[in-house]
C-alpha cells in the first residue's frame, strides 16, 4: 500500500533530505580541506581557503540541484526546464 501517508513516501523524503545534506558537507568540506591545503604549500593562506569555499559551495549547489532534479517526476522536470529557457 502506497498512500498517502505510506512509510514508503517517508523513507523517500528521508533518503533524499540525507542525500542532500550530505552531498552538500562533503563539497564544502572537500573545497576548505583543499584550500587550506593549497594555502600550506604555497603560503597564501587564507585566501586558498576562502577560494575552497566558494568552489565547494557552488559545487554543493550544483550537486543539489542535479539530486533534486532527478527526485522530481519526468513531467514536473519537464516544465521546471521549460520555465528556466530550457537550461
Amino acid at each position: 500500500m502506497r498512500g498517502e501517508g505510506s512509510p514508503y513516501k517517508v523513507l523517500r523524503a528521508f533518503a533524499l533530505g540525507s542525500t542532500l545534506a550530505f552531498q552538500f558537507a562533503v563539497s564544502v568540506v572537500l573545497g576548505i580541506l583543499g584550500g587550506r591545503y593549497l594555502d600550506q604549500v604555497w603560503g597564501t593562506a587564507p585566501w586558498m581557503m576562502f577560494l575552497g569555499l566558494l568552489l565547494g559551495l557552488a559545487a554543493g549547489t550544483m550537486a543539489i540541484y542535479r539530486t533534486a532534479s532527478s527526485f522530481l517526476p519526468k513531467e514536473q522536470a519537464d516544465k521546471e526546464s521549460d520555465r528556466r529557457g530550457g537550461v
